[in-house]
């Protein structure tokens, strides 16, 4: 095939290759936030069960 045609393939992969791995990147720091807000949440519950034995 001619090169502008290679290139442009090319182009197109590395296109695809970027966005998955913004996606991949975007996913990966929401969950790295709601499993802090997570573990934030858990916390307080247990200090507040430790002031108040049942």
């Amino acid at each position: 095939m001619k090169p502008l045609v290679w290139l442009g393939i090319g182009l197109v992969v590395a296109w695809a290759v970027l966005w998955l791995g913004i996606k991949m990147a975007v996913f990966a720091v929401h969950l790295l936030l709601l499993i802090g807000v997570a573990m934030i949440g858990w916390g307080l519950l247990q200090r507040g069960r430790a002031n108040h034995p049942s």
